[in-house]
């Protein structure tokens, strides 16, 4: 059941501006924020967007569908809003070209849910891009809704913890639990979104929304205050004031009215216990190519794959020329680059794949295993072995982060995998990994290698053989550096940083080592346990490091350690890495369970796979 929440406060601090300034016809109150020229004003800016068919063009159709299903469109803009929503194009099966993204994770769900609410808010209008009524695509928005809303259920998200994408998720998902006309639908909406949020609340450390994540961009890594999350997380988790900000269509979960959040979400995003937090997001190509047992079917596994980015890897090739071919996508520039694939014979794909290895390979988001280890004074969290050796692209493998959002983390820089305008040149020096390293986590402890050895991709710049630390050193409270160690103090949080070559200044904020393989070892520690950053130095110096091959065994006065071959040992005993879909002490599952159940002091919310959901209150 959805719960009617009371209004939420969202401040209007100077006049209404902004992508999504319609939104502000939703803020409560007897006086309307916004006046009537500014607001159609506002509503024609989005329908002019929408009309031209280019990116991100289903963000407006949803901001639009939140404005018009509250009853706030101007009457002399209603036949403008129904011209552009009923003339959209809301999926890749439909006629005419375009310049959209449909298939990554956030957009499968964005244009669903506009296609299943604008279909059936005129479901007997003709739709004039494809002649359908509005019935059948609502109807047929809804089915990519359920299959989208039953993935996120047992699998979690293939953009793991993204401070970025789960904004756009929020959107769609609590406009859905808002608007939705057929109930069930609200209901597995809300339970979905009750899981971001968990993941949200579970990763949550000094008031920001930090982890490894599946996407995420230099802005939100460098500076986590920045990320499109922290309005949504600080509103969920705290109550406070949020400021409108009309350029994120996240605002349209903080103008909610029917979405409360569960009170044992709350407890956890505020629990200042140290915990230790084992969460498993998406699936493995192989394993989502089987998963609907049609892999050439374009709806169900082609969909599935593409919204995990995998394209040309080896295990989804042959799908993605399929829906390629069926949805008839040569001419748009996001995959257009496909067709130098039509002449390779199919079954000769998965070869071909393997021989040229493509670096856009690396966009692909495959199961990610993450530990997150939270102390009063630090978190780190780490995707542990996410595809060593494999091309990477905005994937955010580790990183620690201090009290006031201040990032450490180190990557190998590379190169735009497409070098124009219709995406996010990325990888690049601090998105992601032109080569990923392996890196795992135990404990405060984390290694990574990044071995950079393997032959060159097609499409792979010049490879660079290194890596980079960054260390926002003006942020700090104090350091100290040898040629082959640093130490670092912010507030009562340490952290040692143990590299295998020499270390150089590469600018202000980041530090270098050169060579075909490096590595480096993170030890997180407080205060309170060495006294001093002096101490901890002199205990840093006691540490001993080892790279052999692309084996790294380290030994420090607590414990030793070996990262070799995807397998981290300590003290001798291997690491399980695979923990399920989460392991702490408020919840624990398997991968693909029927149900789901968070138990804290305040309260259980319990969710189904079938749509149930219970909240209670202790």
């Amino acid at each position: 059941m959805r719960n009617r929440t009371s209004p939420v406060r969202v401040v209007q601090a100077g006049p209404v501006s902004g992508s999504y300034a319609a939104l502000a016809a939703l803020l409560p109150g007897d006086e309307p924020v916004v006046d009537g020229e500014t607001l159609a004003a506002a509503v024609a800016d989005l329908c002019a967007f929408v009309d031209t068919r280019r990116d991100c063009s289903d963000f407006r159709a949803v901001a639009l569908l939140a404005v018009l299903l509250a009853g706030k469109v101007p009457e002399e803009s209603l036949d403008q809003v129904r011209r552009s929503l009923t003339g959209f194009k809301y999926w890749m099966a439909e006629p005419g070209d375009d310049a959209m993204c449909f298939w990554s994770e956030n957009h499968q769900l964005l244009f669903a849910t506009a296609e299943y609410l604008a279909g059936a808010a005129f479901a007997g209008d003709v739709f004039s891009n494809d002649r359908r009524t509005g019935a059948e695509h609502r109807d047929d928005g809804r089915r990519r809704l359920e299959r989208w809303l039953d993935l996120r259920f047992r699998f979690g998200f293939s953009e793991w913890l993204s401070p970025v994408y789960y904004e756009e998720d929020v959107a769609g998902l609590t406009l859905l639990v808002e608007h939705a006309p057929d109930p069930e639908v609200a209901d597995r909406a809300a339970g979905v979104l009750d899981l971001l949020l968990l993941d949200c609340a579970l990763h949550r450390f000094d008031s920001h929304f930090v982890a490894s994540a599946g996407r995420v961009y230099e802005m939100q890594k460098k500076h986590p205050a920045s990320s499109e999350m922290q309005a949504i997380v600080d509103h969920a988790f705290t109550g406070r004031d949020v400021v409108a900000d009309w350029d994120r269509i996240g605002m349209v979960f903080c103008l909610r009215r029917m979405y409360e959040v569960p009170d044992v979400l709350v407890e956890i995003a505020a629990d200042p216990a140290p915990r230790t937090v084992r969460s498993g997001h998406g699936l493995d190509i192989a394993d989502a190519a089987a998963l609907y047992g049609a892999p050439g079917d374009p709806e169900t596994t082609g969909a599935l794959l593409w919204a995990m980015e995998a394209f040309v890897n080896p295990g989804a090739v042959r799908t993605t020329m399929a829906a390629f071919e069926a949805w008839h996508m040569a001419t748009n520039p996001f995959v257009s680059a496909l067709r130098s694939l039509e002449w390779v014979p199919r079954r000769l794909l998965p070869v071909a794949m393997r021989l040229l290895r493509p670096v856009v390979a690396g966009t692909a988001l495959e199961r990610a295993h993450v530990t997150t280890t939270r102390a009063a004074s630090y978190s780190l969290s780490c995707a542990q072995h996410y595809r060593p050796g494999h091309f990477g692209d905005q994937q955010h493998l580790w990183h620690v982060v201090l009290p006031g959002g201040v990032p450490v983390f180190a990557t190998h820089p590379g190169g735009p995998l497409v070098d124009d305008a219709t995406r996010q040149r990325t990888p690049s020096a601090w998105v992601g990994n032109g080569v990923n390293p392996d890196a795992a986590a135990a404990g405060p402890v984390l290694l990574a290698v990044h071995d950079t050895r393997g032959r060159r991709g097609y499409g792979e710049a010049k490879r660079r053989h290194g890596s980079h630390l960054y260390v926002p050193f003006a942020q700090l409270d104090d350091s100290a550096r040898g040629s082959h160690w640093l130490a670092v103090r912010k507030g009562d949080a340490l952290v040692g940083v143990l590299a295998t070559s020499e270390l150089f200044t590469e600018s202000e904020e980041a530090l270098r080592q050169d060579g075909p393989v490096t590595a480096w070892v993170v030890v997180c520690a407080e205060l309170g346990t060495h006294g001093s950053l002096e101490a901890f130095s002199t205990w840093l110096s006691r540490c001993s490091v080892t790279l052999s091959g692309a084996t790294l065994d380290v030994t420090t006065p607590d414990a030793t350690y070996r990262l070799a071959r995807g397998a981290l040992f300590l003290d001798g005993r291997r690491v399980t890495t695979d923990h399920g879909r989460y392991d702490c002490r408020w919840v624990r599952t398997p991968f693909d369970a029927d149900r789901i159940v968070v138990r804290g002091e305040t309260g259980t919310l319990m969710l189904g796979r079938d749509g149930s959901r219970v909240v209670t209150r202790s």
